[in-house]
């Protein structure tokens, strides 16, 4: 029996109950961020396929000592009569437990997964003056679940932190009202000083990216655009340069080795991207259309 810690023991004392997932088909949206159908019996059971809804998935740790960690991932083109679903997942170094899987999962791989705790985005009864999301690659499976939700006559602005030139290959949903802004990400502050400074007035924030760069975007939609704390759902899905689940030691050495990468890396995009044009300009789709609503990483 896999071990899974204190993390298992705490889920095993509230009743999370495992269901089992079975890979049916992988698909590579780009050399970072690939898609994986699934399917389960029973995990609609206790999950509701609504948009942003998202599991627990315990992943396998790749030196096969026996561990298995827990990550949240958000569901998408979910069917409980089938019980099919998809999940994303965003491929980066270092890689934890759940991206060495993905990387490698093959149709009829297996995991366990539970429910407790999962939620959903829903519409408010008042509509809000508009939507204002803010993400990246990790959460553009959420982040397009809530743009195919919300009617066509309600705005929605969206940042997204772009670490890769391919991030831009990634499906996005398409909406009336809808403006994408692609962000090079060139520190922690870069995408908090790049929400353009208008009148907020009765908009809705959705924040979900890299943990260092959530802070500095949840000050500013407070102290200089006004939104209040009750209209602000903000989550770090991600670390920068840590792989999470692996001993102390490795995580060290595992994130000196990305930051020395990131230096050699250049900063910005290649302009082939023409990503000053994705910067102000209204959306436009990129690669092939998603397979209907979209949802991914806590």
């Amino acid at each position: 029996m896999a071990k899974r810690g204190w993390e298992g023991v705490m889920m095993s004392a509230y009743g999370a109950r495992d269901h089992i997932v079975t890979v049916t088909e992988r698909e590579e949206i780009t050399p970072h961020f690939v898609r994986i159908f699934m399917s389960s019996e029973t995990i609609f059971t206790e999950v509701n396929a609504g948009p942003t809804a998202w599991i627990r998935g315990w992943f396998p740790d790749a030196n096969g000592d026996g561990f298995e960690y827990q990550r949240g991932y958000t569901l998408s083109q979910s069917n409980a009569e089938t019980g099919e679903f998809a999940i994303d997942f965003v491929l980066h170094e270092p890689a934890g437990p759940a991206s060495q899987w993905a990387q490698a999962a093959e149709p009829g791989w297996t995991f366990a997964a539970q429910t407790l705790g999962t939620t959903k985005f829903e519409l408010p009864d008042e509509l809000p003056a508009g939507y204002l999301l803010v993400g990246d690659a990790a959460s553009i499976p959420a982040l397009s679940a809530i743009v195919a939700t919300v009617p066509e006559e309600v705005p929605l602005e969206v940042y997204l932190e772009l670490h890769h030139e391919t991030d831009l290959d990634i499906p996005f949903p398409t909406h009336p009202r809808l403006n994408v802004h692609w962000i090079p990400r060139t520190g922690t502050e870069s995408l908090a000083a790049s929400i353009e400074p208008r009148d907020w007035s009765d908009w809705k924030a959705w924040l979900a990216c890299e943990t260092a760069s959530m802070k500095p975007l949840r000050v500013r939609l407070r102290d200089e655009f006004g939104f209040p704390k009750s209209e602000v759902h903000a989550q770090g899905y991600w670390v920068e340069g840590k792989s999470m689940g692996r001993m102390r030691e490795e995580d060290k050495a595992a994130a000196e080795a990305a930051k020395a990468a990131r230096a050699a890396t250049p900063r910005n995009p290649s302009p082939s991207h023409n990503v000053k044009l994705l910067l102000t300009a209204p959306h436009v789709a990129r690669g092939a259309p998603p397979r209907e609503a979209g949802s991914l990483p806590r």
